[in-house]
């Protein structure tokens, strides 16, 4: 019986292997901008969710053009609350938040002009992964 009891658990074991070597934490990739502030050249009170590696970019408008990317900081698997986001360039009137997935391994943000098939966009179904920012906060 003892046999069998150890058996099974190292069948659980090494099934449970798989799941943990792609590196998917159980978390929904979401962005929580409830506290966030722009103060100066920082956007800070950010909250995220993400179950990869990942970065949360500043877009400078609604449509999260990769050209007005302004800011991004690198993100663990989890949820990580109070971030703060140094900004490259001046806030306009309708910047986004988006989540994009670290894709080439490298630890730096590469998703933009002529390199959209690296650190994509977090998609929800057919959709990313964004927010707007109110800047009047």
């Amino acid at each position: 019986m003892m046999k069998m009891i150890a058996s099974a658990a190292a069948i659980t074991l090494l099934s449970a292997v798989p799941a943990l070597a792609q590196g998917e934490a159980n978390y929904t990739p979401s962005i929580d901008v409830a506290n966030a502030k722009v103060e100066g050249n920082r956007i800070t009170g950010v909250g995220v969710q993400i179950n990869r590696t990942g970065y949360l970019v500043v877009h400078n408008d609604g449509a999260g053009a990769a050209p007005n990317s302004i800011g991004n900081i690198r993100i663990d698997p989890g949820e990580t609350m109070d971030l703060s986001i140094d900004l490259t360039g001046d806030i306009g009137a309708n910047p986004v938040l988006m989540l994009h997935y670290e894709t080439n391994d490298n630890t730096t943000y590469d998703f933009g002009p002529g390199s959209t098939d690296v650190d994509t966009p977090v998609m929800n179904g057919d959709k990313p992964v964004v927010v707007p920012l109110k800047t009047g906060m």
